[in-house]
């Protein structure tokens, strides 16, 4: 019978849209196993896998066994999913199967800025900056004209993702100038949004 199968090629960490090429092998046992992959959240083995089947290129080894490569490009909601390659044979004992485990990094998919720029000189604000949920978490930072300003709340936000809460204070000479939140996710990249500062 063909050796289990082994999948070569996944990082421990893929960002969403990135292409990964993967490959599984089973080596030995004649005929060649026909390998199959699959995509899902259940767990193998014993117990249940709850997967839809995957297109991958199939062929056989010259020393008997086959390999089978797999194109994809991981989404956000792909992260934790399991990835399981199948040899399936009619010889005595069956097949068997190997499965990994996706990691995929992303950034959040909204980022939001709640209040507006317009403060009285010497009064103050209320601003709020909001994200959807990323992985890793997002690092929220404030900036006005160049500056960074210290947040006075920061946290989680219901439903995943983080908020964090500014109180600005009106100076004449912050008129016109951008207060932009900034999203940062480590590994992802950044990015922001912006009201322009308004003192009268």
């Amino acid at each position: 019978p063909p050796s289990a199968p082994s999948i070569q090629g996944l990082p421990p960490l893929v960002r969403a849209g990135e292409e990964l090429e993967l490959l599984c092998e089973s080596r030995g046992g004649r005929p060649a196993p026909s390998l199959h992959w699959d995509k899902g959240l259940g767990r193998t083995g014993l117990y249940w896998f709850d997967g839809q089947p995957l297109a991958g290129a199939w062929s056989e080894l010259p020393g008997g066994g086959a390999r089978a490569r797999l194109r994809l490009s991981p989404a956000p909601e792909d992260d934790g999913a399991t990835l399981r390659c199948r040899a399936v044979t009619s010889l005595p004992g069956g097949g068997a199967s190997t499965s990994v485990t996706l990691r995929v990094m992303y950034g959040p998919s909204e980022l939001a800025l709640l209040g507006s720029g317009a403060v009285a000189e010497g009064g103050e604000a209320a601003l709020s900056c909001t994200s959807a949920p990323s992985n890793p978490p997002v690092r929220l930072r404030w900036w006005l004209g160049g500056r960074e300003l210290r947040a006075g709340h920061e946290g989680a936000a219901p439903g995943g993702g983080a908020v964090s809460n500014l109180t600005l204070r009106g100076r004449v000479q912050d008129h016109g100038a951008p207060l932009v939140c900034e999203a940062e996710t480590p590994g992802v990249g950044t990015r922001s949004v912006a009201v322009t500062v308004s003192v009268s």
